[in-house]
């Protein structure tokens, strides 16, 4: 048999998920970025997909993108011209930024750890880690059960629990600083309640939390585990 072809991380992928364009969850996690490291520090946005988050961290930092999807890298440039686009991890030298961000990006990669090792080479000492993965243990999995919105991407490899990310994200290297969520935002999670009565009722503390900019919901009250670490 032969084996299944790879992913295409291309404009087509990015549109079908939502993420062709720039969101409200981009914003909030830009706030959350901006206080991680002093304005002006080397940030990079791994896994930057079309490029707005990138652009965003240009905004507060001097901020490089990578992706492994050459078309992806592509459309960063055109979306985000004054981030600076690594192509090549193997040529970054260690230290070399004070901010590594990676959203919805480690979920996608079969064996994670030496991921997390790069990442913890490429920051300088005290360099922090933003990272944000879908959260097995979390309500928004226990209320949509198989209709989880993290089992409708196929190129989703590597959903684990969240006592198993703490353990290799400082198994890497890295001392947790914050663990959090963001929100229940894909209703429905009540069978025959119109989603647009369900949004604002399970959706209340996502927003608020959006709206002042700080994470402080904790981990199992949503979708996806945001975790903040720092390099030893």
């Amino acid at each position: 048999m032969e084996p299944a072809p790879a992913p295409a991380f291309d404009r087509e992928y990015y549109e079908d998920n939502g993420q062709a364009g720039d969101r409200v969850a981009l914003w909030f996690y830009e706030r959350v970025a901006a206080r991680l490291a002093p304005a002006g520090s080397r940030a990079i946005d791994f896994g930057a997909g079309v490029g707005f988050f990138a652009r965003r961290l240009a905004k507060h930092f001097d901020a490089s993108a990578y992706d492994g999807s050459a078309e992806a890298r592509e459309l960063t440039h055109s979306n985000a011209p004054t981030v600076h686009i690594r192509d090549n991890t193997d040529a970054i030298e260690p230290g070399s930024f004070d901010l590594v961000t990676a959203l919805h990006v480690l979920e996608h990669i079969p064996d994670p750890a030496p991921t997390l090792e790069m990442f913890q080479r490429w920051l300088a000492p005290g360099g922090r880690l933003l990272a944000v993965v879908p959260n097995p243990d979390g309500w928004g999995h226990r209320l949509s059960h198989d209709d989880w919105f993290a089992f409708k991407d196929p190129t989703h490899c590597t959903l684990l629990p969240m006592h198993e990310w703490l353990d290799r994200i400082t198994g890497a290297g890295f001392v947790i600083d914050r663990a959090g969520t963001d929100g229940l935002w894909d209703p429905p999670y009540v069978k025959r309640v119109p989603r647009v009565v369900q949004l604002p009722v399970f959706g209340a503390m996502a927003a608020v939390q959006v709206a002042v900019g700080r994470l402080f919901l904790p981990p199992r009250w949503g979708e996806c585990l945001v975790l903040i670490a720092t390099r030893r």
